[in-house]
């Protein structure tokens, strides 16, 4: 088994870590602010880009002429009530729900004092993406005042699982969090749901999977940051992965069997993790999940430097295990999970972050899992 990694664009202006990424089921990467400088949050827009044009494929892969292909939907609510706009922000999360091929953003910070943003503009923002002119939308929860809706924060993690948003971790206006909310696209009602164990942590990574040993779809969890890098584990003992079962709203933890060559997948933060597909048929060995990049060990500038970085990548079977590569992405953290299916299998879309030169990359790679 092994990942393909393939550099699809490369534009200093799309340069960014602490950002939002989603990609829709065509193939749609959609951008959207983040940081160019250290706490200073770039301009709002969504830039678009076409992960599944011949000149994106493996094969015919052309830098040049894909980065000249991006776009910039501008909505249009812009000039006639800027108040109906999200503000720039770092440290939020998209989600991307097919269903209603809609662009979930929530949460993040911002302002002259980069704090977590007020209840209005950290809320729920939808961006449709299936008209030619899209119009932000602020979503008025049912019940956003109550104990049931998350507390202000940036740095957290966020999927979208059985028709409801999830919000986990992050960092408030001081310390971390443990919590974990959903919230329901059709009942537009939040739950509190159960606080997950170990660490209160900010930077960490979840994502929606099935195991093989039950059909119900589970939140998986793996990482984050409290201080130091998680999970905190001796010298060759296992590390912890985290599993939420909506349906019985218990948190577990199961500790996956070492990779016989490469043992086990290191602590680290701010990393991608990403549900796994594959068209039916496939070995009995397909992942269920891949994990990916992120901070080694953080910077002692805090925030405004750069740590040291992870550049690889591991798969969860039954087991975490390393994943072969050649050309790669250079080392780095800082950066969103992103991920889509095609013809049956999932493609890893890898977008900017934050390089060990403490520079934000600009590059778009997607990785083709080989099984």
């Amino acid at each position: 088994m092994s990942i393909r990694w393939t550099l699809v664009s490369s534009l200093t202006n799309k340069a960014r870590s602490s950002h939002c990424a989603a990609v829709t089921t065509t193939g749609r990467l959609i951008l959207y602010s983040g940081e160019l400088l250290p706490r200073i949050p770039v301009e709002g827009s969504l830039h678009v880009f076409d992960v599944e044009s011949p000149s994106s494929t493996p094969e015919q892969a052309n830098v040049e002429k894909n980065n000249s292909s991006w776009r910039i939907l501008n909505p249009a609510s812009a000039s006639a009530n800027p108040t109906q706009l999200p503000e720039p922000r770092v440290g939020a999360t998209a989600v991307y729900d097919p269903n209603r091929e809609s662009l979930y953003v929530w949460g993040g910070r911002g302002g002259v004092n980069m704090a977590p943003l007020p209840r209005h503009q950290s809320g729920i923002w939808r961006a449709p993406l299936n008209t030619p002119e899209f119009a932000w939308e602020r979503l008025q929860c049912a019940n956003e005042e109550a104990d049931e809706a998350p507390s202000l924060r940036s740095y957290h993690a966020s999927v979208l699982a059985g028709g409801k948003l999830y919000i986990h971790a992050g960092c408030p206006d001081s310390g971390r969090l443990a919590a974990l909310h959903a919230y329901d696209l059709d009942t537009n009602k939040w739950l509190k749901c159960a606080d997950a164990p170990a660490e209160p942590r900010g930077g960490t990574a979840i994502a929606a999977v099935t195991l093989p040993s039950s059909p119900e779809q589970v939140i998986v969890r793996f990482g984050g940051f409290a201080g130091y890098q998680l999970p905190k584990v001796s010298e060759g003992a296992a590390p912890a992965l985290d599993i939420y079962t909506p349906s019985t709203n218990t948190w577990s933890t199961d500790y996956p069997a070492a990779d016989p060559e490469h043992g086990f997948p290191a602590s680290r933060s701010v990393h991608g993790l990403v549900p796994f597909t594959a068209p039916p048929g496939s070995s009995h060995h397909v992942p269920v999940a891949l994990l990916y990049h992120g901070e080694r060990d953080a910077s002692s500038l805090g925030h405004a430097g750069a740590g040291q970085f992870w550049d690889d990548a591991w798969a969860l079977l039954r087991l975490l295990r390393h994943l072969c590569r050649t050309e790669k992405p250079e080392a780095r953290g800082w950066f969103p999970s992103a991920s889509y299916v095609h013809q049956g299998k999932t493609r890893v879309v890898l977008t900017g972050g934050l390089l060990s030169s403490n520079a934000r990359s600009g590059e778009v790679w997607v990785g083709d899992v080989e099984l």
